[in-house]
C-alpha cells in the first residue's frame, strides 16, 4: 500500500504546485514535456537556455516517444504536461498549438552520378532507398505517394533513428527522402545534395499538445508560452 499512497500524494502535491500563483524567478517546480527526435535536436538547447535564465530553479525531464498515439497516452496520465511532435489523433481532451512545418527534401551524397542525370522521377525509382521510420513501418509517406500512381520504390534500408539517415546516405548509394531540418541539423550538409522530390509531398506540420484538464495552471501556461516564444525566433 505504501507505494501507491506516496504516488497519490505526489500527484497531489504536483496538483496544489501548479494551482499556486507562479513566480518563475523563484519557483522550484518540476516540469516535463514529451519530444519526439526531431524538435528534441531543433528547439531543446534553446530551451532549456531560456528556462536557466528566467527560472533557475525550475527542474525539467524530458520524455521520448516516436507515436502520436504515445503522446496522448502520456498526456492522459499525467507523465508529462506537454508534448511536441505531430499532431495527435484529434481529441476534445487534447488541446494544441501549431508550432512549426517541414518540408520533404531528398539527399544524395555529394558526387552521386544520379545528380548529373537529374532527380526526375524515372531516375528517383532507378536508385535504392533509405527509409526513416520511427515507427518501424516499411510504407511511408513516400511510399503512399508513389502507389497512388501506381508506382513502387525499391527499399536497400529501414530504420528508425531520423538523424542516422544523413551520414549513412552520405557514406552510400543511396538516396533518402527525409525533413529538410533535419539535414540541417546533422552536420552532414557539406557532404550531401539536397534537392526537392520529384513527387508532391505536404509538408509535416508539429504541435504544442497539452490536457485540457492542465490548460489554466499558472506554471504550465507560463511554460507554454516560453515554448511557443522559441520556435518563434
Amino acid at each position: 500500500m505504501a507505494e501507491p499512497i506516496s504516488h497519490a500524494l505526489a500527484e497531489i502535491q504536483r496538483t496544489l504546485d501548479f494551482t499556486q500563483e507562479f513566480d518563475p524567478s523563484s519557483s522550484t517546480v518540476a516540469l516535463s514535456i514529451g519530444l519526439s527526435d526531431h524538435p528534441a535536436f531543433r528547439f531543446l538547447p534553446r530551451l532549456v537556455a531560456k528556462l536557466r535564465e528566467a527560472a533557475p530553479g525550475i527542474t525539467l525531464a524530458v520524455r521520448n516517444f516516436t507515436s502520436r498515439d504515445d503522446a496522448i497516452s502520456m498526456l492522459d496520465a499525467g507523465e508529462v504536461e506537454m508534448t511536441i511532435g505531430v499532431p495527435p489523433t484529434s481529441t476534445g481532451r487534447i488541446l494544441s498549438a501549431p508550432l512549426f512545418e517541414e518540408r520533404f527534401v531528398c539527399i544524395l551524397r555529394k558526387d552521386h552520378p544520379a545528380i548529373r542525370q537529374g532527380l526526375n522521377l524515372e531516375t528517383f525509382l532507378s536508385l535504392t532507398h533509405l527509409l526513416v521510420s520511427p515507427e518501424n513501418d516499411r510504407f511511408g509517406v513516400v511510399d503512399t505517394a508513389l502507389a497512388k500512381q501506381g508506382l513502387k520504390r525499391q527499399l536497400a534500408l529501414t530504420l528508425p533513428q531520423l538523424y542516422a539517415a544523413p551520414a549513412l546516405v552520405a557514406s552510400s548509394d543511396m538516396i533518402a527522402t527525409i525533413l529538410e531540418g533535419v539535414v540541417e541539423a546533422s552536420g552532414q550538409a557539406e557532404r550531401l545534395y539536397v534537392g526537392s522530390p520529384p513527387i508532391e509531398l505536404d509538408p509535416v506540420p508539429f504541435t504544442l499538445s497539452w490536457h485540457r484538464r492542465n490548460d489554466t495552471h499558472p506554471a504550465q501556461r507560463w511554460f507554454r508560452d516560453r515554448v511557443i516564444e522559441v520556435f518563434s525566433v
